[in-house]
């Protein structure tokens, strides 16, 4: 018998050039990563839309019982490397890591005996990641320079999560089929352009003219258009091929589908980071006490400027704090619930019914127990809070009938 002898793949400093694959997240960030990867020095490529395809390489050479989303990105990234489109000797491939208590944390271990089983031992996998103790990175040739991408990276998320707004409900009122799109494409790239000129400043023009040009699409005036929310696990909720592309059915069906925006994904640490000091599960060092406030403000600010150009759109709805919304979460649950998704699908629920959105859609990947706990677990008391709220849990796995899915989502919105 031959001895296991695991993955040994490295990816040292004199690597820095070679190609690194990332699998496709969402339409509205992934252009985006290539360019800033660019400015931090690293050469990224995203792999293509996710396809039945690479779903099937996923499960071929990965393991059936983990989450939806882990067998989708194996499958992209073995997909790539199979192509022959690469030099596999100046090839590598990464993941975003967030750590916590979810099987995404054990994404990075799967791909790399993903790669083993697919003969892809040699190839390195890189942990990307914000954070400076979740994820052991063990690559120490890939280093992510924070501050030098931080301006221009809030600037693109903010303006992306902006721009898939309007896409959102310009796209469903549109009178000629295909007008948003376009824009949508033709604002993506230009957004692409003032990434790789590090030009963070020049995204609020860029909104201007994005506000303006959806301003002029030709809508139907007297179409009864309904709202839907739409969330979950962030993958389900922002990649298409994902979430079994229920939010384009919906959209045929006069559905104008609201996500949230993604921003508040990756600041709701100011709001944990907070109540597990309370809570006795962690400490808040002196340092960081001080700096918390300080970027607090300063991220409220810049939002502040994107906000201010954003209202002029037509269909413009403001989003929530973060801090609205954990307080109407803590009336739900213990915002100790920082699993999975955590308290946030509590106070997006809530956020939702205080705009009169009532149908809400939550998906998670099948077996996803995070999500289970903290969404399916909290639906009775939701229910108190908001009696008209109408709650449709979707689990989506790659095994399941779309009939049987479309079938739900048909009582869902004829109600």
């Amino acid at each position: 018998m031959k001895e296991y002898t695991g993955y040994t793949a490295h990816f040292g400093k004199s690597d820095k050039g070679k190609t690194i694959l990332i699998p496709w997240f969402t339409d509205f960030l992934s252009p985006f990563i290539p360019a800033i990867a660019e400015l931090a020095g690293y050469r990224f490529v995203n792999c293509p839309r996710t396809s039945k395809t690479s779903a099937e390489i996923g499960l071929r050479y990965g393991n059936n019982e983990v989450c939806y989303p882990a067998t989708l990105v194996l499958g992209d990234l073995l997909a790539e490397l199979q192509s022959g489109k690469y030099d596999l000797d100046n090839a590598a491939v990464a993941i975003t890591q967030t750590g916590g208590q979810c099987r995404a944390t054990n994404y990075l271990a799967m791909i790399k005996q993903g790669l083993k089983n697919a003969g892809f031992e040699k190839i390195p996998t890189i942990a990307v990641t914000l954070g400076s103790g979740a994820i052991q990175n063990e690559q120490e040739g890939f280093k992510l320079p924070i501050l030098k991408i931080f301006n221009i990276g809030i600037n693109a998320l903010l303006f992306g999560d902006m721009l898939n707004q309007m896409f959102a409900s310009a796209v469903v009122r549109e009178k000629t089929k295909g007008n948003s799109q376009q824009l949508f494409d033709f604002y993506m790239k230009q957004g692409v352009e003032i990434i790789l000129q590090n030009k963070p400043e020049k995204f609020l023009e860029l909104l201007k003219n994005t506000v303006s040009d959806f301003n002029k699409i030709d809508f139907f005036e007297d179409k009864k258009i309904e709202k839907i929310g739409l969330l979950g696990e962030i993958f389900v909720k922002y990649n298409s091929y994902g979430q079994a592309h229920i939010t384009d059915w919906l959209r045929a069906r006069n559905m104008e589908v609201v996500v949230p925006p993604i921003f508040d994904f990756f600041i709701q640490s100011f709001v944990n980071q907070e109540v597990n000091a309370q809570n006795g599960i962690s400490r808040i060092s002196r340092f960081t006490k001080m700096l918390m406030p300080l970027l607090l403000k300063f991220l409220e600010k810049r939002v502040g400027k994107f906000d201010k150009i954003f209202e002029n759109y037509r269909f413009y709805e403001k989003n929530e704090s973060i801090f609205a919304k954990a307080k109407y979460a803590s009336e739900i649950l213990d915002l100790s619930n920082q699993f999975g998704e955590g308290w946030l699908i509590a106070g997006e629920v809530a956020s939702f019914a205080r705009r009169n959105i009532n149908r809400v859609i939550c998906v998670q990947p099948f077996g996803c127990i995070a999500n289970h706990v903290v969404a399916k677990g909290i639906e009775r008391r939701l229910k108190q809070f908001y009696p008209k709220m109408n709650l449709l849990y979707l689990d989506i796995d790659g095994g399941m009938a779309e009939v049987n899915l479309h079938n739900r989502l048909h009582f869902l919105i004829k109600e």
